[in-house]
């Protein structure tokens, strides 16, 4: 009896020490600023300063929210919020961290929430002082969860938060996922002269005000339009992020494709409401009230039907592939007909999400005498 119950005893160690070492790793990354980020084990705690990185970090973790020891929660989109809501009501027990301001309060904060590990957006490095957390025990990694174009590895922060937190096949999955789409895309623009490049106006949170503010160069989604073999309006017009432009010019350009970004944070400013919460009768309205806007009512793109309207959130997510393989087929819809970002978008939230986001992400609108789809 002894002797059988030493083999039961091995036998369970057998499977608990090497799940225990697993868990104990100690793990190293280099981050997004090129700094080597060290942990003892994989984080148990997580601070989240953009809160949108939430979807990358669901793309990796089982229990994303279970995570999470605090967020900046006012940069996570409201229909991401309803989508982990409806999986449990733990979100709401998150605390929230706010923006960030350069200062003493904004480390204090964070060192209160005592997690193992603070995720760093780009855009908050320089108001934390990082070694000051270091020197409280909390490791700091600069990540951005949001896939570039720009980057030679897919996903790039995403990989490294899931080897951040004992999840690093998850990652690699995921970033092998990712790269090969963005590889038949890259291929299929291969040997494209200048010519065949349209010319995209990209507009950010179209209808918050006047004609146009455009997406600028170097600064993320309007990347994308010359990822996607297009040419972007605004990358000669603004140096930042985004910038405003008149609908005169506009109109004196004449872009061959539209498109514009909204979400359900456009309602009250009578904008594009293209979002999860809304069917897409009411966010291919906002787009037809969006183009009736001086400046885009007389461009040939709404006549064409090459006017589209994409949820922020989707692109600014750490799924925005599936926005780029949406704008692929709005700017070149010969090159890539059989591109279904729907189909990616399901395979993604079956192998990957632990919270399946679905529900309306992008809509178009139809050629002048051609009824929309529902």
């Amino acid at each position: 009896m002894r002797s059988i119950r030493l083999l039961l005893l091995s036998l369970a160690m057998s499977i608990v020490l090497p799940a225990y070492a697993a868990l104990a790793a100690a793990v190293s990354i280099t981050d997004d600023a090129g700094r080597t980020v060290e942990m003892a084990q994989p984080a148990q705690r997580i601070v989240l300063t953009d809160g949108m990185g939430l979807i990358g970090l669901a793309a990796v973790a089982r229990n994303p929210v279970g995570l999470l020891a605090g967020w900046n929660k006012g940069r996570l989109d409201t229909d991401v919020l309803e989508a982990f809501r409806r999986d449990g009501p733990a979100i709401d027990a998150v605390p929230d961290i706010g923006e960030l301001r350069s200062g003493s309060a904004a480390v204090e904060a964070l060192i209160a929430l005592r997690p193992d590990l603070v995720v760093l957006d780009p855009y908050y490095r320089s108001a934390v002082a990082i070694r000051q957390l270091e020197a409280a025990g909390i490791a700091v990694a600069v990540l951005a969860l949001t896939p570039s174009v720009r980057d030679a590895e897919p996903a790039y922060g995403i990989k490294r938060l899931s080897m951040l937190i004992g999840r690093e096949a998850e990652g690699q999955a995921f970033s092998d996922f990712v790269g090969a789409r963005l590889e038949r895309i890259r291929a299929r623009l291969e040997g494209l002269g200048a010519d065949d490049r349209p010319l995209v106006l990209l507009e950010a949170h179209a209808g918050r005000g006047a004609c146009c503010l455009v997406a600028g160069a170097g600064q993320g989604i309007g990347d994308f339009v010359d990822f996607v073999g297009g040419r972007n309006l605004g990358a000669d017009l603004v140096p930042g992020m985004a910038g405003q432009i008149s609908a005169e010019y506009v109109l004196a350009a004449d872009p061959a494709v539209y498109i514009g970004t909204g979400g359900a944070y456009m309602k009250a400013a009578g904008g594009l409401t293209v979002a999860p919460s809304f069917i897409a009768s009411q966010a291919r309205a906002s787009l037809d009230a969006v183009l009736q806007r001086p400046g885009l009512a007389g461009t040939g793109v709404v006549s064409a039907g090459r006017a589209h309207g994409l949820w922020h959130g989707l692109a600014i997510s750490g799924i925005n592939i599936v926005a780029i393989e949406a704008m692929a087929r709005w700017v070149h819809p010969e090159r890539f007909a059989d591109l279904d970002p729907a189909a990616t978008l399901a395979e993604i939230d079956r192998r990957f999400l632990a919270v399946p986001l679905t529900g309306t992400m992008w809509v178009d609108l139809a050629p002048a005498g051609v009824e929309a789809r529902p």
